[in-house]
């Protein structure tokens, strides 16, 4: 028996199919999948089968949080976007945000960008703006806020030649889970992001390095969201 595998595909014609296209067959449906159990499942019927994981997550955090004394570390990722200004951008991001808050739309809003965005964001919160999603390999359910005026050690890794967006996410009873403070700019080609959480410094390092890798792949979405909705509206 071999030490090795390896797989060929071809088409009826002889035309080769590469592994990767493979992968991106079982991505889309993958995708298509997902889709459908969380609309079958949307809202409460989802927050009902998850309640036991997010109350369990709630006490593990709080534990976390705990042992913190107050300190929090940096989860971050850097992201350069061409082809769509910053302007761009926060013009459907606005759009986006009025209509993820409206409770007439925010259930449909969440089906087709939130969904999409990432495999493991599961439903909104009850009340309140916020996600229900992985972090730390715990089912969180987070409140997420607008925070003004954020404490001076979160301002610390400001640069000021970004355009901050402070943001702070709570637990259900107000403990904070983390801070939020995406910065982003203008570029030549096109705009610059940095994604940044800050989360208690006591949390594992599983908590520091998956999110970074949630925000890639949820940033890559929503900028590929905002990439289409600005290209209807100058054709509209």
């Amino acid at each position: 028996m071999s030490s090795s595998l390896s797989l060929q595909y071809s088409r009826k014609n002889g035309e080769t199919v590469e592994n990767s296209q493979v992968d991106s067959w079982e991505l889309k449906a993958s995708r298509r999948a997902l889709r459908n159990l969380k609309t079958l499942l949307a809202g409460q019927p989802m927050l009902d089968l998850l309640k036991d994981q997010i109350e369990a997550a709630d006490e593990y955090y709080k534990t976390i949080i705990a042992k913190s004394n107050g300190k929090y570390k940096e989860s971050r990722i850097d992201l350069q976007a061409k082809g769509i200004t910053l302007a761009q951008f926060m013009a459907w991001w606005k759009v986006w945000m009025t209509e993820l808050h409206m409770p007439e739309t925010k259930q449909q809003v969440f089906l087709d960008t939130m969904v999409p965005a990432h495999p493991e964001h599961y439903t909104l919160p009850s009340h309140g703006a916020g996600i229900v999603e992985t972090i730390g390999e715990h089912v969180a359910r987070v409140i997420i806020k607008p925070c003004m005026n954020p404490p001076e050690f979160v301002l610390k890794y400001r640069d000021p030649n970004y355009q901050p967006l402070p943001a702070i996410g709570t637990l259900e009873d107000g403990s904070i889970l983390f801070y939020i403070l995406q910065e982003v700019q203008d570029s030549d080609e096109g705009c610059n992001f940095r994604l940044r959480l800050l989360f208690p410094a006591a949390a594992p390092e599983v908590f520091f390095e998956e999110h970074a890798e949630h925000l890639a792949v949820e940033f890559r979405s929503f900028i590929d969201t905002a990439f289409e909705w600005n290209k209807k509206q100058s054709s509209s």
